[in-house]
């Protein structure tokens, strides 16, 4: 019942943008088709401690965007595919799905309607962990999110958001448990009178739900923040503040009756409190042929497990330009993942690290190579078969073709 609320909602929300009247004047539109085809060697297909499995892949990768703006209206969209296919693993051959849209509609002078939202259909380890951090088999995993909201302008310089964002997660193997998130959030944020810095309040809650195993997560959330241009190439963010997390759980107990021969298996509702840090923060810096892009976010996510995750996700990027048609870049990611919930020991902790070379045969046609060092290490202390860490190579090759149509009026 609350999935077919949402939806509506997210309908309505849809329904508006595109038939509120666009603006009859300049607009610009672009469609950007891009494939890219190719293959990579990857020796622990599943990242596991035990039983590791290697395997060639062979990749294509079709996918459009579009952009469209005017002086009200802006509207991009991803529409994307991923075909593997497994040398020696033909069972896990598989066809990912990946689906965006992001709109926004100025409806009045100081009141803007925005959307959000994206639809994925996958069974690779990397949307779970880049979520929650959550080291899973394979499955198909099935993620709908959408997130209609408005901005409001008090004076010149605040203005008050609101998001609604809805979020359902299915998994096609029941070893892995359901979820829906429902999270409101509401920010005032202010532009001080140098205009390059913004200060930000954010109140937050979030609802969590786990219906099969009737477990429930309540989070109220309240983060100040600080964002600065230091200059059009360089901008930097953060915010602090804490998640107050109430948490209902059912736990197995053995009953005793009056006779000691009867013993009974109950469950019992079992309800825990606590405090956990929220953090966020990143940086964007450019120069003539240097990029640099860090992001670093400390919250509470919610996973295939069935319980709540302390969750540290962090990345970094460099790019330099080493010729007119090559450039090298070297990315890091971090995902360490606590879980937060009773009974729950998971505790893991996984480092890549990226080098790549991208040459540029032509205007329309590119070469890209890349290597990638994964790292996993198991926490818990817990683990009785096999290492407690384990590594990963992955080996990439691909031919990128992308084109460009735009159009004005």
């Amino acid at each position: 019942m609350q999935f077919e609320t949402a939806r509506r909602i997210c309908w309505v929300m849809i329904i508006l943008l595109v038939s509120l009247p666009l603006s009859v004047q300049a607009a610009d539109l672009s469609i950007v088709p891009q494939i890219d085809v190719g293959a990579k060697y990857d020796s622990n297909i599943n990242f596991n401690f035990v039983g590791r499995q290697h395997d060639f892949i062979f990749n294509t990768t079709p996918s459009v965007d579009f952009n469209y703006a005017s002086e009200t209206t802006k509207l991009t969209g991803h529409l994307g595919l991923d075909g593997q296919v497994y040398v020696n693993h033909s069972n896990l051959d598989i066809i990912n799905q990946y689906y965006r849209l992001l709109g926004s509609q100025q409806v009045a002078p100081r009141l803007a309607l925005n959307f959000k939202g994206s639809y994925t259909l996958d069974s690779t380890l990397n949307e779970e962990i880049s979520t929650s951090g959550f080291v899973m088999n394979r499955s198909r995993r099935q993620a709908f999110d959408a997130a209609p909201g408005f901005a409001f302008n008090l004076t010149e310089r605040a203005t008050l958001q609101a998001t609604y964002d809805f979020n359902r997660v299915n998994y096609q193997s029941p070893r892995y448990v359901d979820y829906t998130s429902q999270t409101v959030n509401l920010g005032l944020n202010y532009l001080l009178k140098n205009a390059k810095t913004t200060v930000s309040g954010v109140y937050l809650l979030r609802f969590i739900e786990y219906p099969a195993i009737e477990n429930f997560y309540r989070n109220m959330g309240t983060y100040l923040g600080v964002s600065h241009q230091f200059s059009e190439d360089w901008s930097a963010s953060a915010f602090a503040g804490l998640n107050y997390n109430w948490l209902t759980s059912q736990t197995a107990v053995l009953s005793f009756g009056n006779l000691a021969a009867f013993v009974q298996l109950r469950q019992v509702k079992l309800q825990t409190f606590t405090v956990t840090p929220y953090l966020n923060f990143s940086a964007k810096r450019h120069w003539p042929k240097t990029d640099f892009v860090f992001g670093y976010t400390l919250d509470q996510s919610p996973s295939g497990s069935g319980t709540i995750n302390q969750f540290h996700n962090g990345s970094a990027t460099i790019s330099r330009r080493l010729t007119e048609r090559l450039t090298g870049s070297l990315g890091g990611n971090l995902y360490y993942s606590i879980s937060s919930s009773p009974g729950s020991n998971y505790n893991n902790v996984i480092l890549y690290l990226t080098p790549g070379l991208n040459y540029k045969l032509t205007e329309k046609f590119s070469l890209n190579g890349s290597y990638t060092y994964g790292w996993r290490d198991d926490l818990s202390g817990n683990r009785t078969i096999g290492p407690q860490t384990v590594s990963r190579n992955l080996v990439w090759l691909y031919l990128r073709y992308t084109n460009q149509f735009h159009y004005q009026r």
